[in-house]
């Protein structure tokens, strides 16, 4: 070592003391110094291959101790975030893909001999950092920004890496601590399309694809048939994981190919399970997610698992702006005439792209309060035409104060009401603000309501509207077409004998 060279004590002491130390209650401070500490790591001052191993496997400790605290935080928040936390989140999974990528470096050195190589070095190592990539993945999507493709680079490499023979040598202790699970949950979340779940959704789907994850097949053959939940990755063009029923796959070796069939399948068990009263504690709303409704969500997760949605329709490009009127409450109060003011119904967007189902729209500067995937918004190009009724499908928010919300169109025009379902022959519930959608020939037979989650409870339903005049009838439900965390659509027709 020269004269005045840092020794390796020097170096890494302060990184190992704080990594040590206990973890800060601020979420911020916390993730700028695990920036800053790894920063000090990968500084090119002379550190030895074994204690570069040492500090990234105490960083993996401290990392997952965050990511909880993160996840957590960000149940309850909604999209666009504030900009603090846009930035610490950002830093947060920024210093989770080099810890990852630090777990690489060390499988390289054991592979060239730098360091001795321990039991199921290669095993773990990959899982740990596949793990932290997991992680890496909900945090963003959490946060409303788009993965990077570095993510799946990685995650692909280490999968590989994990499958070469030095890997298989030494099996692992338990199936949940191999690389082939970990990297099956990442797989398993991204099937589901997080940016279709509000943050607390996605973190519930987290944790449940972690219990069920081993259950998925996952193999480098090109499967006989890809009709169903079958997906294909190209590791050699970093793409994330793609639905065969989207895109049929390219004639090009080693594909990675997974099905979500087994993962739906288990859905619908706990949810048979819970419909007959032995579903145990798995489903019921939890405080600690708030504002997840577990049935619910649940089957969104299977029917997604199971039938893997498909692009109906091209997207063409555009750029015109937009009113949009956006959540069912305020859809009901400016359909009914309210006297409030234009300004607070009624905001201006620009559409990005639009096909015949839907829109894809953008605000950039005062995105409103409270968005969350799964809600209802009106939208009309010109005052003289009428409000097409959308549901939020997805939702992102590249950088602060900036939105962006992909939309399906459920209704051309709407009728607002208030419905009530009876809990037996002799008492309805309190009567709740909904919409009545006409006959859409293309997508439905009958009209339909879009009510708030959780309306629904029984076949019968009282209907009351009281536009022009009044009017009282019993409606019964025919078909209950989709639920998300925020509104519910049910095909229905009048009852002609009412009870």
């Amino acid at each position: 070592m020269s004269v005045g060279a840092p020794s390796h004590s020097e170096v890494t002491g302060p990184i190992i003391d704080w990594l040590i130390s206990p973890a800060s209650a601020d979420l911020h401070l916390e993730a700028t110094a695990l920036a800053g500490y790894l920063d000090g790591l990968h500084a090119p001052r002379g550190i030895s291959h074994a204690q570069f191993h040492r500090c990234i496997e105490l960083f993996y400790s401290r990392a997952l101790q965050l990511c909880a605290d993160f996840r957590r935080t960000l149940r309850s928040m909604e999209l666009p975030l504030a900009a603090e936390w846009v930035a610490s989140a950002t830093q947060m999974t920024e210093s989770l893909l080099r810890i990852a990528q630090g777990f690489e470096r060390v499988l390289a050195n054991a592979s060239s001999g730098a360091i001795r190589t321990q039991r199921r070095l290669n095993e773990t190592a990959s899982a740990r950092a596949l793990r932290l990539l997991c992680e890496q993945y909900v945090i963003v999507c959490q946060s409303g920004r788009e993965p990077d493709d570095s993510l799946w680079r990685t995650a692909n490499r280490l999968y590989h890496l994990s499958r070469s023979e030095a890997g298989a040598a030494q099996a692992a202790g338990s199936p949940a601590e191999t690389a082939l699970f970990t990297y099956k949950r990442l797989l398993g979340i991204a099937a589901l399309d997080p940016r279709t779940l509000s943050p607390g959704e996605l973190d519930w789907a987290a944790e449940y694809v972690s219990r069920i994850c081993g259950q998925m097949h996952v193999q480098e053959d090109r499967p006989p048939s890809v009709d169903g939940a079958w997906y294909w990755i190209n590791p050699a063009a970093t793409a994330e994981p793609i639905a065969c029923n989207r895109q049929n796959p390219p004639e090009f070796p080693n594909l990675i190919f997974f099905t979500t069939t087994a993962l739906a399948r288990r859905a619908a068990e706990l949810l048979a399970r819970h419909e007959g009263g032995r579903g145990g504690p798995d489903l019921e709303p939890s405080e600690l997610f708030p504002g997840v409704v577990p049935t619910s969500l649940l089957g969104r997760m299977r029917q997604r698992w199971h039938s893997p949605p498909k692009r109906e329709y091209p997207r063409r490009r555009q750029q015109y702006s937009i009113e949009a009127c956006v959540g069912l409450t305020t859809i009901w109060r400016m359909l009914r005439g309210d006297s409030s003011s234009a300004a607070e119904l009624i905001s201006e967007w620009d559409v990005v792209n639009e096909s015949p189902g839907g829109y894809a729209i953008m605000q950039i500067q005062g995105a409103g309060i409270g968005l969350s995937a799964g809600m209802a918004v009106a939208l009309r190009r010109d005052p003289k035409e009428a409000w097409s009724i959308c549901v939020v499908r997805w939702l992102r928010s590249p950088v602060s104060e900036q939105i962006e919300m992909g939309l399906q169109i459920v209704s051309k025009g709407a009728v607002p009401v208030q419905v009530g379902f009876r809990l037996n022959t002799d008492r309805a519930v309190s009567m709740v603000d909904a919409l009545v959608l006409p006959v859409l020939p293309a997508l439905r037979q009958h009209q339909a309501v879009l009510a708030p989650s959780g309306t629904y409870t029984s076949r019968r339903f009282s209907l009351v509207s009281d536009i022009d005049r009044l009017y009282i009838a019993q409606g019964r439900l025919l078909s209950l077409d989709m639920q998300t965390a925020n509104v519910e659509l049910f095909q229905f027709e009048i009852d002609p004998y009412p009870l």
